[in-house]
């Protein structure tokens, strides 16, 4: 229960769908109602599945290039801190590259890029995830992934259904707070990664018994 309670925590601070409606709120504030809801559930269907993929695939094809789970878990460490900080500090330019954001601008939908992907299932995400899916023991545990994925999936479509009245209602300095607050929480998380990725890597920096 605690490891599910920490990766709840972790997949939800790194796909920040709090803090992604607002951004959900502001390309999609031209479109009718009804687009907003399809590209919001498809947006985040979008997302659950390149989740689910990961936590049940990822494993394999990490086998298959022979990357250990501590260089896995050091290097998910970097990058889950770097966007912790960035987060932090306000900015988003690591959540969605400018190619992308000008494509998706000259398109009707956006759910898939640049909502879903690198939005909602970043890279960031995908360390969390791949992190997690190495260290569960059993099928019992990697179900109990999936229930936690398949949970986000349904909360982030809430979320960016109602994306405009959360955004209007937060305002931007509301969604700034809660982004840094994601931030700090991710920078803690990503530290325990990488101290774990580190410990692996380098056993004589584990505590001596």
């Amino acid at each position: 229960m605690t490891g599910l309670l920490t990766f709840a925590a972790a997949l939800f601070a790194m796909m920040n769908p709090i803090g992604n409606a607002g951004i959900f709120a502001s390309m999609t504030g031209d479109s009718p109602s009804a687009d907003q809801r399809r590209i919001a559930w498809t947006a985040a269907f979008a997302a659950m599945i390149i989740a689910l993929i990961t936590l049940w695939a990822g494993p394999a094809i990490l086998s298959f290039f022979g990357i250990s789970i501590a260089a896995l878990r050091s290097a998910g460490g970097v990058v889950v801190l770097l966007i912790g900080l960035a987060m932090l500090r306000g900015d988003n330019t690591h959540r969605k590259a400018q190619p992308e954001t000008e494509h998706a601008d000259q398109t009707d939908n956006p759910a898939v890029v640049p909502i879903a992907i690198p939005l909602l299932a970043g890279p960031g995400t995908m360390a969390t995830i791949l992190a997690n899916a190495h260290a569960a023991t059993g099928l019992s545990e990697k179900l109990g992934f999936s229930a936690v994925i398949l949970g986000m999936w349904k909360l982030t479509g809430a979320l960016f259904t109602l994306a405009g009245p959360i955004a209007r209602r937060l305002g931007p300095a509301g969604v700034n707070v809660m982004t840094r607050v994601m931030g700090l929480l991710l920078a803690a998380i990503a530290m325990g990664m990488l101290a774990e990725g580190l410990t692996g890597l380098f056993p004589v920096l584990s505590p001596k018994t």
